[in-house]
């Protein structure tokens, strides 16, 4: 691609910590292929910063992720507006549901071809309520001036396929990197216990009590198990775990904690089982495909986006949503399972986030899409 014909593409999320931590492989791979890639997002202490090491980064200061304003998403639309105005991008790729409404539109309105990626439907649409009629209604503005709306898992496809009119695309996840998330990193040690670990937000939604209650339940009965939390509380969001709480779990002897971690492998190759007993309305849960790629045996709920990636019985167990004894029947099954049939189940995972969830090939379907859309613009 000459320098003349050089094209511009913009990916916007956000934060800037979910660009550079789910979408670098993709960003990389267009700017291989001659692209000028850009990112915008909310500036933060640290990933702008990485981000602008390697690609043009232009902040946006009116996104609140987590606020309801009319008045600030309005300041966001046009601060979108007048950025994709002066940037004059030959496409736009948003991923997050601000990014893809308010993006989308402003992208829409310059005249400008945009892709919205829908990561997971999240907490709006786990409870109907009037929120989710209004982000409908916003989605199917946003998504009239969508060339594709791709989604994650079938079944969020399914819930807004009406508003995309034939535009719709299923890519399932966005990958993982499985030669960075290699089991053979794990050195053979002998435990005394059986290790369960969560990995992520400690959000209610992402089922962290009915986890604490599951697990306080088993180790009455069998007290050789261990809980390894790691993630931080999500300050400012209603629905998240509160710092005490972790400390009185720690205090209790209950759970070990950690809080974020930027690598997780050391904490994979502890654990004999990831567990996700999460209710949010996820797209494809990155911690379930780390942990098969790391061969890990997982539990998860019978869930949209989760029940996606775990065969139950074959590379771990499903369990309920919200329900406590569900989670703390299966934590019990897979203590009893014994190493073999353990092995078995993470190397089950392993063959099935080759198969359908290495980074390159979601990649490959991402670059297959925007060099499509492209030739059509």
């Amino acid at each position: 691609m000459g320098k003349k014909e050089r094209k511009r593409i913009v990916l916007s999320s956000n934060t800037a910590f979910s660009l550079y931590n789910f979408r670098l492989h993709l960003m990389r791979a267009l700017e291989e292929k001659g692209y000028e890639v850009i990112a915008v997002s909310p500036e933060d202490v640290k990933y702008s910063e990485l981000l602008r090491r390697e690609f043009s980064f232009f902040p946006v200061k009116n996104l609140d992720r987590k606020g309801t304003n009319p008045i600030k998403d309005l300041k966001l639309f046009f601060e979108y507006f007048l950025l994709f105005r002066k940037l004059k991008p030959d496409l736009v790729i948003n991923f997050t549901i601000k990014p893809n409404i308010y993006g989308s539109i402003s992208a829409g309105l310059l005249g400008i071809p945009s892709i919205s990626v829908i990561t997971g439907l999240g907490y709006v649409f786990i409870r109907e309520s009037w929120l989710t009629k209004l982000v409908k209604l916003l989605y199917w503005l946003a998504f009239r001036f969508n060339r594709v709306v791709v989604f994650q898992n079938s079944e969020d496809m399914k819930t807004l396929e009406n508003l995309c009119e034939g535009r719709c695309l299923l890519i399932e996840s966005s990958g993982v990197d499985l030669k960075h998330l290699d089991p053979t990193l794990c050195k053979e040690a002998k435990k005394d216990e059986f290790t369960f670990l969560f990995v992520g937000r400690l959000l209610t939604d992402k089922g962290i009590y009915e986890l604490i209650k599951a697990f306080e339940k088993l180790k009455k009965e069998k007290p050789k198990v261990k809980l390894i939390i790691v993630g931080s509380p999500d300050e400012g969001n209603p629905n998240s775990v509160s710092k005490g709480e972790l400390e009185k779990w720690v205090k209790e002897g209950l759970i070990e904690w950690h809080g974020f971690q930027e690598d997780v492998r050391p904490f994979y190759c502890m654990a004999d089982c990831v567990v996700l007993p999460s209710y949010y309305r996820e797209g494809v849960p990155r911690v379930l495909l780390e942990a098969m790629a790391m061969e890990k045996p997982i539990i998860t709920t019978d869930a949209p986006g989760c029940r996606s990636v775990c065969v139950d019985g074959v590379n771990g167990f499903l369990v309920k949503p919200r329900d406590v004894e569900s989670l703390y029947l299966a934590m019990k099954r897979m203590v009893e399972l014994g190493d073999e049939k353990l092995r078995e189940f993470g190397k089950a995972g392993r063959r099935l986030a080759e198969e359908k969830y290495s980074v390159e090939k979601i990649v490959g379907e991402y670059i297959n899409l925007i060099e499509a859309v492209l030739s059509k613009s």
